[in-house]
C-alpha cells in the first residue's frame, strides 16, 4: 500500500513538471513573440564556451522549460507505461531530461550566435548612409530617422551626434550605431568652389 502511494505521489510529481515545463514554454514562446525581438535581456543565463562555437545557455527559459517537460514526460513513461520503480526511474528521467537541455542548449546557443553576426552585419552596413529624420530630435533627447540598407526600408531611435536638436525632414548622415538607436549629424552640403574671376589679358 506504502508503494502504491509513492508511485501515486511520484506519477503527479512528473504528471506536474510535465505540465509546468508546457505551461512555462508556452508562455515564453508568447512572451518572446509579444516583446521585444532581444530576449535574451529575460534570460538568467550561465554561457558556457564549446569549441568556440558559441555559448550554451544553460539557464535561459528554453532550456529549463525542457528540462521540466522532457522530465515530467519520461518520468510518466518509465513508471507507468514500464513499470520501472521510484529511484530508477528518478535517475533516468533525469539524465534524459539533462540530455535534452543541453541539447536544446546548444542549438539556443548557436541560434543567437547566427543572429548576433546578423545584426552586427546590419550595423555595419548602416554606418555612413544617408538618413532622414522623420520624427524631430530634441536636444539631448531621442527622435527617429529612416532610411534604406540593401533595399530595406528601416526606421530606428536616433540621437544626434554633438546632443543638438535637428528638425523633421532633415538629410542626415549615420555616424555610428549604439545599442538599438543610431546615433546622427546633419548632412553637409556640397561645397561649391567659387567661380573665378576672369583673367585680363
Amino acid at each position: 500500500m506504502l508503494d502504491f502511494a509513492n508511485a501515486s505521489a511520484l506519477n503527479c510529481l512528473y504528471f506536474s513538471m510535465l505540465a509546468a515545463g508546457l505551461v512555462f514554454a508556452l508562455g515564453t514562446l508568447l512572451l518572446s513573440n509579444g516583446g521585444d525581438a532581444d530576449a535574451d535581456a529575460g534570460d538568467v543565463d550561465t554561457d558556457v564556451d564549446v569549441d568556440g562555437g558559441g555559448d550554451l545557455r544553460l539557464f535561459s527559459p528554453v532550456t529549463l522549460a525542457t528540462f521540466m517537460a522532457v522530465f515530467g514526460a519520461t518520468g510518466l513513461v518509465a513508471t507507468i507505461g514500464f513499470g520501472v520503480d521510484a529511484r530508477a526511474s528518478l535517475l533516468i528521467a533525469a539524465l534524459v531530461a539533462a540530455g535534452a537541455s543541453l541539447g536544446v542548449a546548444y542549438v539556443y546557443g548557436r541560434v543567437l550566435v547566427a543572429m548576433h553576426g546578423s545584426t552586427d552585419l546590419r550595423q555595419a552596413d548602416m554606418i555612413g548612409i544617408d538618413a532622414m529624420v522623420i520624427t524631430p530630435i530634441p536636444a539631448d533627447g531621442m527622435g527617429e530617422v529612416m532610411f534604406e540598407v540593401n533595399s530595406e526600408r528601416i526606421t530606428r531611435p536616433a540621437r544626434s551626434f554633438d546632443n543638438g536638436a535637428i528638425n523633421r525632414g532633415t538629410s542626415v548622415v549615420i555616424d555610428h550605431v549604439t545599442g538599438v538607436h543610431v546615433v546622427v549629424r546633419p548632412r553637409q552640403p556640397a561645397t561649391v568652389a567659387p567661380e573665378q574671376p576672369p583673367t585680363s589679358n
